[in-house]
């Protein structure tokens, strides 16, 4: 009896294992498919994150070429404005040349 009784007592033991065990692989295999799934929604989140943030330096590097543009168009008028000063400031030089010959003349004229 003693016998029977121990082995009872194994079988229920070992059927207890068994059982543990499997709950214990369905568990572990039930953690991995939710590691898994986290891990892959994490993944497309950083591909989306990948996404915009290609599409944001594409519209900066846009920006800065516009930017670049623009400058370059700024500088020109620069240019060109401080060419029209210079020509405005030659004119306004023999302007002022000529009105004091000019003074000078109507002087001379009145003092005879």
């Amino acid at each position: 009896m003693m016998q029977a009784r121990s082995f009872k007592t194994q079988s229920i033991l070992a059927a207890s294992l068994v059982a543990l065990a499997m709950l214990g692989g369905c568990a572990t295999t039930d953690a991995m498919t939710k590691a898994q799934s986290t891990a892959d929604q994490a993944m497309s989140k950083a591909d989306a994150a990948a996404t915009t943030a290609n599409s944001a330096k594409a519209d900066a590097a846009q920006a800065s070429q516009k930017a670049d543009q623009a400058n370059a168009t700024a500088n020109s008028a620069k240019s060109t404005a401080d060419e029209a000063k210079s020509t405005a400031d030659a004119a306004k030089a023999e302007v002022d040349k000529l009105a004091e010959k000019i003074d000078r003349m109507f002087k001379k004229t009145m003092q005879k």
